[in-house]
């Protein structure tokens, strides 16, 4: 149990020093050999974790995933499921959900994607994973609207987030922010139906 403990870590310090990689130097930059030196180890070593750079991206890319989706849990754990979709929105058009230092490396992959398809379907492994998370709350909240209903409200917010989050990261005021987030309340009260929404705190 110790070594596969003390494994797990390693492949976390590895993820984690690969993105500081992609953010400050670029994708193109973000070598195994970069990881290494900076943490002071043989490159042979990350390669015995990660024994392709396709292997690397993707557990970023899952750990990116991760962190979105455990955001959302930790948001409402604790709720009643009547008030789980409407605190759902508050994160995803909050001030602090979308991190800039994760839009890049999405950014960074997503250039890259379009010379490697992979990179790109990594991207995209990211965006289905916070829209599933999405349909799970919305699943859990209104048990009786039909599922294609749940996934297009999914989609349609899950898409108002991110193109928020672009606008963020371009400098726009939070004044956008909060106007996408009354039309995403907006979205979920016609397309969920607004009988089934708790009301606004």
């Amino acid at each position: 149990m110790g070594r596969k403990s003390a494994a797990a870590e390693k492949s976390v310090q590895i993820v984690a020093a690969y993105c500081d990689c992609v953010v400050e130097l670029g994708i193109d930059k973000a070598s195994m050999g970069e990881v290494a030196s900076r943490l002071g180890m043989d490159r042979s070593t990350v390669h015995y974790y990660f024994r392709t750079r396709e292997a690397l991206v993707a557990a970023a890319a899952m750990h990116i995933t991760r962190h979105y989706v455990e955001r959302m849990e930790e948001a409402v754990a604790s709720l009643d499921s009547r008030d789980r979709a409407r605190s759902l929105i508050e994160l995803l058009f909050g001030p602090t959900f979308h991190d800039p230092r994760r839009s890049t490396i999405l950014d960074e992959l997503g250039t890259l994607g379009n010379r490697e398809p992979f990179f790109l379907e990594q991207v995209k492994l990211v965006y289905e994973g916070i829209d599933s998370m999405i349909v799970k709350i919305f699943n859990e909240s209104f048990p009786n609207v039909p599922d294609k209903r749940q996934r297009t409200a999914a989609y349609a917010i899950s898409a108002l987030a991110e193109g928020t989050s672009v606008l963020m990261g371009l400098g726009f005021s939070k004044t956008h922010r909060l106007a996408a987030r009354q039309v995403a309340l907006k979205l979920l009260d016609e397309l969920v139906g607004p009988a089934q929404l708790a009301p606004a705190a």
